[in-house]
Protein backbone atom coordinates (compact mmCIF):
# COMPACT_ATOMS: atom_id res chain seq x y z
CA UNK A 1 0.00 0.00 0.00
CA UNK A 2 2.77 2.46 0.89
CA UNK A 3 3.90 1.97 -2.62
CA UNK A 4 0.76 2.50 -4.03
CA UNK A 5 0.45 6.03 -2.28
CA UNK A 6 4.22 6.80 -3.08
CA UNK A 7 3.34 6.44 -6.76
CA UNK A 8 -0.20 7.99 -6.93
CA UNK A 9 1.50 10.99 -5.53
CA UNK A 10 4.67 10.90 -7.74
CA UNK A 11 2.13 10.55 -10.39
CA UNK A 12 0.12 13.68 -9.63
CA UNK A 13 3.57 15.60 -8.96
CA UNK A 14 4.26 14.59 -12.88
CA UNK A 15 0.87 15.50 -14.31
CA UNK A 16 0.90 19.03 -12.26
CA UNK A 17 4.12 19.97 -13.09
CA UNK A 18 4.63 18.89 -16.94
CA UNK A 19 0.69 19.79 -17.22
CA UNK A 20 2.10 23.20 -18.16
CA UNK A 21 3.94 22.54 -21.03
CA UNK A 22 2.13 19.25 -22.75
CA UNK A 23 -1.73 20.47 -23.85
CA UNK A 24 -4.19 19.32 -23.41
CA UNK A 25 -4.00 18.33 -19.48
CA UNK A 26 -5.77 14.80 -20.48
CA UNK A 27 -2.27 14.15 -22.58
CA UNK A 28 -0.15 14.85 -19.45
CA UNK A 29 -2.40 12.93 -16.80
CA UNK A 30 -1.85 9.84 -19.65
CA UNK A 31 1.36 9.96 -19.64
CA UNK A 32 1.58 9.72 -15.70
CA UNK A 33 -0.58 7.44 -15.41
CA UNK A 34 1.50 5.05 -18.18
CA UNK A 35 4.46 6.23 -16.08
CA UNK A 36 4.52 5.16 -12.83
CA UNK A 37 1.78 2.20 -14.16
CA UNK A 38 -1.39 3.16 -12.18
CA UNK A 39 -3.21 3.07 -15.82
CA UNK A 40 -6.66 1.04 -14.54
CA UNK A 41 -5.90 0.87 -10.93
CA UNK A 42 -7.94 2.43 -8.01
CA UNK A 43 -5.62 5.58 -8.11
CA UNK A 44 -6.18 6.65 -11.96
CA UNK A 45 -9.44 8.26 -11.13
CA UNK A 46 -8.13 10.16 -7.97
CA UNK A 47 -4.71 11.54 -9.95
CA UNK A 48 -7.49 12.49 -12.74
CA UNK A 49 -9.46 13.92 -9.98
CA UNK A 50 -6.96 15.74 -7.75
CA UNK A 51 -5.05 16.99 -11.17
CA UNK A 52 -8.32 18.69 -13.17
CA UNK A 53 -8.79 20.25 -9.26
CA UNK A 54 -5.69 21.89 -9.44
CA UNK A 55 -5.54 23.19 -12.60
CA UNK A 56 -9.01 24.41 -11.79
CA UNK A 57 -8.18 26.39 -9.34
CA UNK A 58 -4.53 27.31 -10.55
CA UNK A 59 -4.28 30.93 -10.50
CA UNK A 60 -5.82 31.46 -7.20
CA UNK A 61 -3.66 28.61 -5.92
CA UNK A 62 -0.24 30.70 -7.19
CA UNK A 63 -1.65 33.65 -5.56
CA UNK A 64 -2.18 32.11 -2.12
CA UNK A 65 1.07 30.67 -2.62
CA UNK A 66 2.78 34.37 -2.80
CA UNK A 67 0.16 35.58 -0.19
CA UNK A 68 1.78 33.19 2.06
CA UNK A 69 5.31 33.16 1.51
CA UNK A 70 5.97 36.15 -0.99
CA UNK A 71 7.66 33.96 -3.29
CA UNK A 72 7.25 34.17 -7.44
CA UNK A 73 7.03 30.52 -8.18
CA UNK A 74 7.65 31.13 -11.59
CA UNK A 75 11.50 31.70 -10.70
CA UNK A 76 10.92 27.73 -9.34
CA UNK A 77 11.44 25.08 -11.92
CA UNK A 78 8.24 22.97 -13.05
CA UNK A 79 8.61 19.77 -10.20
CA UNK A 80 8.67 22.90 -7.65
CA UNK A 81 6.00 24.45 -8.76
CA UNK A 82 4.16 21.32 -9.02
CA UNK A 83 4.39 19.84 -5.67
CA UNK A 84 3.67 23.81 -3.95
CA UNK A 85 0.51 23.96 -6.00
CA UNK A 86 -0.39 19.81 -4.48
CA UNK A 87 0.24 21.19 -1.14
CA UNK A 88 -1.74 24.88 -1.43
CA UNK A 89 -4.63 22.53 -3.27
CA UNK A 90 -5.08 19.92 -0.65
CA UNK A 91 -4.62 22.08 2.22
CA UNK A 92 -6.02 25.29 1.30
CA UNK A 93 -9.02 24.17 -0.95
CA UNK A 94 -9.48 20.37 -0.66
CA UNK A 95 -12.81 20.13 1.40
CA UNK A 96 -12.89 16.34 0.78
CA UNK A 97 -9.74 14.58 1.25
CA UNK A 98 -9.46 13.52 5.20
CA UNK A 99 -6.37 14.60 7.46
CA UNK A 100 -4.83 11.69 6.94
CA UNK A 101 -4.87 11.65 3.28
CA UNK A 102 -3.36 15.24 3.53
CA UNK A 103 -0.30 14.08 5.60
CA UNK A 104 0.17 11.24 3.07
CA UNK A 105 0.34 13.36 0.42
CA UNK A 106 3.12 16.05 2.15
CA UNK A 107 4.93 13.02 2.90
CA UNK A 108 5.47 11.77 -0.42
CA UNK A 109 5.80 15.45 -1.87
CA UNK A 110 8.86 16.08 1.04
CA UNK A 111 9.81 12.73 -0.01
CA UNK A 112 10.13 13.49 -3.77
CA UNK A 113 12.37 16.54 -3.07
CA UNK A 114 14.67 15.25 -0.83
CA UNK A 115 15.15 12.24 -3.44
CA UNK A 116 15.16 14.48 -6.91
CA UNK A 117 16.89 17.79 -5.46
CA UNK A 118 20.28 18.88 -3.47
CA UNK A 119 20.09 18.94 0.04
CA UNK A 120 19.89 22.69 0.34
CA UNK A 121 17.41 23.23 -1.89
CA UNK A 122 14.86 20.31 -0.33
CA UNK A 123 15.24 22.03 2.84
CA UNK A 124 14.43 25.58 1.41
CA UNK A 125 10.88 23.83 -0.07
CA UNK A 126 10.07 21.81 2.64
CA UNK A 127 10.12 25.03 4.67
CA UNK A 128 7.52 26.43 2.18
CA UNK A 129 5.34 23.40 2.70
CA UNK A 130 5.19 24.07 6.54
CA UNK A 131 4.04 27.77 6.02
CA UNK A 132 1.42 26.07 3.11
CA UNK A 133 -0.04 23.76 5.59
CA UNK A 134 0.20 25.04 8.91
CA UNK A 135 -1.33 28.16 8.33
CA UNK A 136 -5.29 28.97 6.79
CA UNK A 137 -5.55 31.51 4.19
CA UNK A 138 -8.25 33.67 3.50
CA UNK A 139 -9.51 36.20 0.44
CA UNK A 140 -8.66 39.65 1.77
CA UNK A 141 -9.20 41.90 -1.94
CA UNK A 142 -12.45 41.40 -4.50
CA UNK A 143 -10.19 40.07 -6.69
CA UNK A 144 -9.01 37.56 -4.59
CA UNK A 145 -12.74 36.51 -3.41
CA UNK A 146 -13.90 36.82 -7.49
CA UNK A 147 -10.75 34.10 -7.51
CA UNK A 148 -12.23 31.71 -4.98
CA UNK A 149 -15.64 31.99 -5.84
CA UNK A 150 -15.65 31.74 -9.89
CA UNK A 151 -12.23 30.10 -10.69
CA UNK A 152 -11.06 32.61 -13.33
CA UNK A 153 -8.46 35.12 -13.33
CA UNK A 154 -9.40 38.90 -12.94
CA UNK A 155 -8.62 39.80 -16.01
CA UNK A 156 -11.03 36.59 -17.35
CA UNK A 157 -13.66 38.13 -15.17
CA UNK A 158 -13.62 41.45 -15.99
CA UNK A 159 -13.92 40.29 -20.15
CA UNK A 160 -16.67 38.31 -18.98
CA UNK A 161 -18.56 40.55 -17.68
CA UNK A 162 -18.14 42.78 -20.49
CA UNK A 163 -19.03 40.18 -22.82
CA UNK A 164 -21.83 39.48 -21.31
CA UNK A 165 -23.40 42.34 -20.52
CA UNK A 166 -23.35 42.71 -24.67
CA UNK A 167 -24.53 39.54 -25.04
CA UNK A 168 -27.69 39.52 -22.57
CA UNK A 169 -26.47 36.66 -20.77
CA UNK A 170 -26.21 35.91 -16.72
CA UNK A 171 -22.51 35.66 -16.18
CA UNK A 172 -23.01 34.73 -12.56
CA UNK A 173 -25.09 31.42 -13.72
CA UNK A 174 -22.66 30.87 -16.64
CA UNK A 175 -19.61 31.00 -14.05
CA UNK A 176 -20.88 28.63 -11.77
CA UNK A 177 -22.19 26.06 -14.04
CA UNK A 178 -18.79 25.78 -15.78
CA UNK A 179 -17.61 24.24 -12.33
CA UNK A 180 -20.36 21.28 -12.62
CA UNK A 181 -18.41 18.15 -13.47
CA UNK A 182 -19.94 17.06 -17.28
CA UNK A 183 -21.09 13.83 -18.67
CA UNK A 184 -18.75 12.06 -20.90
CA UNK A 185 -19.78 13.03 -24.93
CA UNK A 186 -19.74 10.85 -27.65
CA UNK A 187 -20.07 10.99 -31.19
CA UNK A 188 -21.37 7.53 -32.39
CA UNK A 189 -19.65 6.77 -36.00
CA UNK A 190 -22.47 5.67 -38.29
CA UNK A 191 -19.69 4.13 -40.57
CA UNK A 192 -19.63 1.43 -37.97
CA UNK A 193 -22.11 1.50 -35.90
CA UNK A 194 -25.66 2.48 -35.06
CA UNK A 195 -26.57 5.10 -31.77
CA UNK A 196 -29.31 2.68 -30.98
CA UNK A 197 -27.47 -0.10 -30.57
CA UNK A 198 -24.47 1.22 -28.69
CA UNK A 199 -26.47 2.50 -26.21
CA UNK A 200 -28.03 -1.37 -25.77
CA UNK A 201 -24.52 -2.60 -25.44
CA UNK A 202 -23.39 -0.02 -22.98
CA UNK A 203 -26.55 -0.64 -20.98
CA UNK A 204 -26.30 -4.24 -21.21
CA UNK A 205 -22.55 -3.17 -19.99
CA UNK A 206 -24.14 -1.40 -16.63
CA UNK A 207 -23.66 2.37 -18.18
CA UNK A 208 -25.89 5.11 -17.40
CA UNK A 209 -26.39 6.48 -21.26
CA UNK A 210 -29.02 8.55 -22.64
CA UNK A 211 -29.13 10.21 -26.22
CA UNK A 212 -28.19 13.69 -26.92
CA UNK A 213 -30.67 16.34 -27.56
CA UNK A 214 -28.70 18.41 -30.19
CA UNK A 215 -27.04 16.03 -32.53
CA UNK A 216 -28.90 12.51 -33.40
CA UNK A 217 -25.24 10.92 -33.50
CA UNK A 218 -24.28 12.03 -29.69
CA UNK A 219 -24.94 10.08 -26.62
CA UNK A 220 -23.95 11.05 -23.13
CA UNK A 221 -22.13 8.43 -20.39
CA UNK A 222 -22.59 9.51 -17.01
CA UNK A 223 -19.90 8.03 -14.32
CA UNK A 224 -16.69 6.88 -14.83
CA UNK A 225 -15.73 4.95 -18.22
CA UNK A 226 -14.72 1.29 -18.05
CA UNK A 227 -12.57 -1.02 -20.69
CA UNK A 228 -15.48 -1.13 -23.01
CA UNK A 229 -16.31 2.59 -23.34
CA UNK A 230 -12.22 2.56 -23.70
CA UNK A 231 -12.62 -0.05 -26.07
CA UNK A 232 -14.81 1.38 -28.63
CA UNK A 233 -12.81 4.52 -28.32
CA UNK A 234 -9.78 2.81 -29.65
CA UNK A 235 -11.58 1.00 -31.99
CA UNK A 236 -13.00 4.79 -33.70
CA UNK A 237 -16.67 3.60 -32.82
CA UNK A 238 -16.99 6.23 -29.72
CA UNK A 239 -15.55 9.37 -31.11
CA UNK A 240 -15.03 12.04 -28.03
CA UNK A 241 -17.14 15.08 -29.05
CA UNK A 242 -19.24 17.67 -27.91
CA UNK A 243 -22.61 18.08 -29.07
CA UNK A 244 -21.81 21.52 -30.12
CA UNK A 245 -18.93 20.83 -31.96
CA UNK A 246 -20.99 18.26 -33.81
CA UNK A 247 -23.77 20.68 -34.57
CA UNK A 248 -21.24 22.63 -36.44
CA UNK A 249 -20.61 20.16 -39.37
CA UNK A 250 -24.87 19.41 -39.33
CA UNK A 251 -24.87 22.81 -40.10
CA UNK A 252 -22.41 22.91 -42.83
CA UNK A 253 -24.25 20.43 -44.44
CA UNK A 254 -21.56 18.80 -46.44
CA UNK A 255 -22.84 15.35 -49.11
CA UNK A 256 -21.67 13.66 -51.19
CA UNK A 257 -19.46 14.25 -53.78
CA UNK A 258 -18.34 17.51 -52.70
CA UNK A 259 -15.04 19.31 -52.28
CA UNK A 260 -14.57 20.41 -48.61
CA UNK A 261 -12.09 22.11 -46.48
CA UNK A 262 -11.46 22.01 -42.93
CA UNK A 263 -9.48 24.83 -42.09
CA UNK A 264 -8.29 24.38 -38.61
CA UNK A 265 -8.81 20.40 -38.76
CA UNK A 266 -6.73 18.42 -35.33
CA UNK A 267 -7.58 17.29 -33.48
CA UNK A 268 -9.91 15.87 -36.34
CA UNK A 269 -13.24 15.74 -34.65
CA UNK A 270 -14.95 17.78 -37.04
CA UNK A 271 -13.04 16.34 -40.14
CA UNK A 272 -14.29 12.87 -39.10
CA UNK A 273 -17.33 13.63 -38.81
CA UNK A 274 -17.72 15.69 -42.39
CA UNK A 275 -16.15 12.16 -44.16
CA UNK A 276 -18.50 10.05 -42.42
CA UNK A 277 -21.87 12.40 -42.94
CA UNK A 278 -20.52 11.99 -46.96
CA UNK A 279 -20.26 8.33 -46.37
CA UNK A 280 -16.50 8.68 -47.74
CA UNK A 281 -17.39 9.89 -50.56
CA UNK A 282 -16.48 13.47 -50.59
CA UNK A 283 -12.71 15.11 -51.13
CA UNK A 284 -11.56 16.86 -47.68
CA UNK A 285 -9.11 18.74 -47.31
CA UNK A 286 -7.70 19.95 -43.67
CA UNK A 287 -5.19 22.46 -42.83
CA UNK A 288 -3.21 21.87 -39.82
CA UNK A 289 0.31 23.77 -38.55
CA UNK A 290 1.23 21.65 -36.15
CA UNK A 291 2.90 18.35 -36.71
CA UNK A 292 2.18 17.18 -32.98
CA UNK A 293 -1.51 18.00 -33.72
CA UNK A 294 -1.08 16.22 -37.30
CA UNK A 295 -0.12 12.65 -35.28
CA UNK A 296 -3.27 13.40 -33.51
CA UNK A 297 -5.47 13.88 -36.77
CA UNK A 298 -3.93 11.18 -38.43
CA UNK A 299 -4.19 8.34 -35.57
CA UNK A 300 -8.26 9.71 -35.26
CA UNK A 301 -8.78 9.27 -39.27
CA UNK A 302 -6.99 6.04 -39.04
CA UNK A 303 -9.72 4.72 -35.77
CA UNK A 304 -12.73 6.36 -37.41
CA UNK A 305 -11.50 4.57 -41.31
CA UNK A 306 -12.81 7.72 -42.69
CA UNK A 307 -8.38 8.56 -43.51
CA UNK A 308 -9.33 7.49 -47.83
CA UNK A 309 -11.36 10.50 -48.00
CA UNK A 310 -8.90 13.01 -46.44
CA UNK A 311 -6.17 15.35 -47.78
CA UNK A 312 -3.56 16.47 -45.16
CA UNK A 313 -1.51 19.52 -45.06
CA UNK A 314 0.94 20.54 -42.99
CA UNK A 315 0.91 24.17 -43.06
CA UNK A 316 -0.88 27.05 -42.09
CA UNK A 317 -4.58 27.66 -43.21
CA UNK A 318 -4.30 31.52 -44.27
CA UNK A 319 -2.26 29.94 -47.36
CA UNK A 320 -5.33 27.05 -48.82
CA UNK A 321 -5.73 28.60 -51.65
CA UNK A 322 -1.95 28.19 -52.85
CA UNK A 323 -2.66 24.03 -52.73
CA UNK A 324 -6.87 24.66 -53.49
CA UNK A 325 -7.01 27.55 -55.75
CA UNK A 326 -9.50 29.98 -55.76
CA UNK A 327 -13.33 29.07 -56.16
CA UNK A 328 -12.53 25.60 -55.55
CA UNK A 329 -14.32 24.62 -52.73
CA UNK A 330 -18.31 23.00 -52.01
CA UNK A 331 -17.73 24.09 -48.61
CA UNK A 332 -15.28 25.21 -46.30
CA UNK A 333 -15.06 25.11 -42.65
CA UNK A 334 -13.23 27.61 -40.34
CA UNK A 335 -12.76 26.68 -36.78
CA UNK A 336 -9.84 29.14 -35.63
CA UNK A 337 -7.70 29.38 -32.95
CA UNK A 338 -9.76 31.11 -29.88
CA UNK A 339 -9.83 31.97 -26.09
CA UNK A 340 -11.67 28.73 -25.80
CA UNK A 341 -13.68 30.42 -22.90
CA UNK A 342 -16.45 28.52 -24.21
CA UNK A 343 -14.58 25.28 -22.74
CA UNK A 344 -14.01 26.35 -19.23
CA UNK A 345 -15.18 23.17 -17.83
CA UNK A 346 -13.65 20.87 -20.27
CA UNK A 347 -10.38 22.75 -20.28
CA UNK A 348 -9.64 24.03 -16.70
CA UNK A 349 -6.41 25.83 -17.51
CA UNK A 350 -8.20 28.26 -19.76
CA UNK A 351 -9.86 29.97 -16.24
CA UNK A 352 -6.35 31.23 -15.46
CA UNK A 353 -4.44 32.11 -18.76
CA UNK A 354 -6.45 34.59 -20.58
CA UNK A 355 -4.74 38.03 -21.61
CA UNK A 356 -5.95 40.60 -23.97
CA UNK A 357 -2.72 41.15 -26.01
CA UNK A 358 -3.13 37.72 -27.05
CA UNK A 359 -6.52 37.65 -28.03
CA UNK A 360 -6.22 40.72 -30.03
CA UNK A 361 -3.28 38.65 -32.12
CA UNK A 362 -6.18 35.65 -31.90
CA UNK A 363 -8.30 37.92 -33.58
CA UNK A 364 -6.21 39.27 -36.40
CA UNK A 365 -6.01 35.92 -37.24
CA UNK A 366 -9.44 34.34 -37.20
CA UNK A 367 -10.04 37.12 -39.79
CA UNK A 368 -7.31 36.26 -41.93
CA UNK A 369 -8.31 32.48 -41.85
CA UNK A 370 -11.67 33.65 -42.53
CA UNK A 371 -11.13 35.45 -45.91
CA UNK A 372 -8.38 32.55 -46.88
CA UNK A 373 -11.52 30.42 -46.39
CA UNK A 374 -13.79 32.55 -48.65
CA UNK A 375 -11.11 32.73 -51.25
CA UNK A 376 -11.10 29.24 -51.90
CA UNK A 377 -15.37 28.80 -51.38
CA UNK A 378 -16.88 28.82 -54.91
CA UNK A 379 -20.16 30.36 -55.97
CA UNK A 380 -23.23 28.76 -54.35
CA UNK A 381 -20.56 27.44 -51.61
CA UNK A 382 -21.55 27.31 -48.13
CA UNK A 383 -18.77 28.55 -45.16
CA UNK A 384 -18.99 28.09 -41.57
CA UNK A 385 -17.27 30.11 -38.65
CA UNK A 386 -17.22 28.82 -35.68
CA UNK A 387 -15.22 29.44 -32.32
CA UNK A 388 -15.48 27.65 -28.71
CA UNK A 389 -15.75 31.50 -27.27
CA UNK A 390 -18.01 33.40 -25.29
CA UNK A 391 -16.54 36.70 -26.46
CA UNK A 392 -18.29 38.18 -29.03
CA UNK A 393 -15.28 40.45 -30.39
CA UNK A 394 -13.77 36.54 -31.41
CA UNK A 395 -17.77 35.94 -33.14
CA UNK A 396 -20.15 38.23 -33.77
CA UNK A 397 -17.23 41.56 -34.13
CA UNK A 398 -15.41 39.25 -37.23
CA UNK A 399 -18.68 38.68 -38.82
CA UNK A 400 -19.73 41.67 -38.94
CA UNK A 401 -16.22 43.28 -40.37
CA UNK A 402 -16.42 40.86 -42.46
CA UNK A 403 -20.06 41.35 -44.00
CA UNK A 404 -19.39 45.13 -44.09
CA UNK A 405 -15.71 44.40 -46.39
CA UNK A 406 -17.45 41.83 -48.86
CA UNK A 407 -19.90 42.14 -51.39
CA UNK A 408 -20.77 38.59 -52.03
CA UNK A 409 -21.86 37.30 -48.76
CA UNK A 410 -25.41 36.24 -48.17
CA UNK A 411 -25.60 34.93 -44.20
CA UNK A 412 -27.95 32.32 -43.55
CA UNK A 413 -30.06 32.75 -40.57
CA UNK A 414 -29.45 30.09 -37.73
CA UNK A 415 -31.76 29.79 -34.83
CA UNK A 416 -31.82 25.98 -34.16
CA UNK A 417 -31.00 24.31 -32.03
CA UNK A 418 -29.35 27.15 -30.08
CA UNK A 419 -30.48 30.14 -29.55
CA UNK A 420 -29.76 33.61 -31.94
CA UNK A 421 -27.44 35.86 -30.96
CA UNK A 422 -28.03 39.51 -29.43
CA UNK A 423 -25.95 41.52 -30.99
CA UNK A 424 -26.10 39.67 -34.82
CA UNK A 425 -29.56 37.81 -34.78
CA UNK A 426 -28.47 35.75 -38.22
CA UNK A 427 -26.05 33.81 -36.22
CA UNK A 428 -26.07 31.81 -33.20
CA UNK A 429 -24.45 30.69 -30.00
CA UNK A 430 -24.83 27.59 -27.77
CA UNK A 431 -23.90 28.07 -23.96
CA UNK A 432 -23.03 25.84 -21.03
CA UNK A 433 -25.57 27.21 -18.92
CA UNK A 434 -28.33 27.03 -21.43
CA UNK A 435 -27.95 23.80 -23.22
CA UNK A 436 -25.22 21.89 -21.51
CA UNK A 437 -23.14 21.61 -24.05
CA UNK A 438 -19.77 23.76 -24.72
CA UNK A 439 -19.92 27.89 -25.79
CA UNK A 440 -19.76 27.84 -29.47
CA UNK A 441 -21.01 30.73 -32.21
CA UNK A 442 -21.89 30.03 -35.42
CA UNK A 443 -22.10 31.93 -38.46
CA UNK A 444 -23.01 30.43 -41.72
CA UNK A 445 -23.01 31.97 -44.91
CA UNK A 446 -23.02 31.60 -48.88
CA UNK A 447 -21.08 32.82 -51.60
CA UNK A 448 -23.30 34.86 -53.73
Amino acid sequence: MVSLWKKYVYAVIYAVSMGEKIKPIQESIRRSLNKYHLSSSKFDRKVSGLVYNIFRNLGLIDQIIYSMTKINIKEYDLFIRGILRIIVYIYQLDKLSSSETKKTIRKYCIKYLFEKYPLYKAIEIKNYITILSSNKWTPITDEEKIMLKYKVSPELYTALYKAFKLLGEDLDTFLIETLKPLPHVFRVNSLKASRDAIIKYLRDSGYSVEKSKYSNQAVRIYGSLGKEVLRLVETGILVPQDESSMVAVELLDPRENMDIADLCAAPGGKTTYIAERTSLRSRIYSFELYKDRVKRLRLLLERTGTEKAVQIYIMDARRAVEKLGTNSMDRVLVDPPCSTTGALARNPDVRWRYNEKDVEKLIELQYEILEAGWKILRRGGLLLYTTCSVLPWEGEYVISKFLKNKGDVEIIKLSKPFTRSRILPSTMRSWPHRHGVIGFYYALMKKK
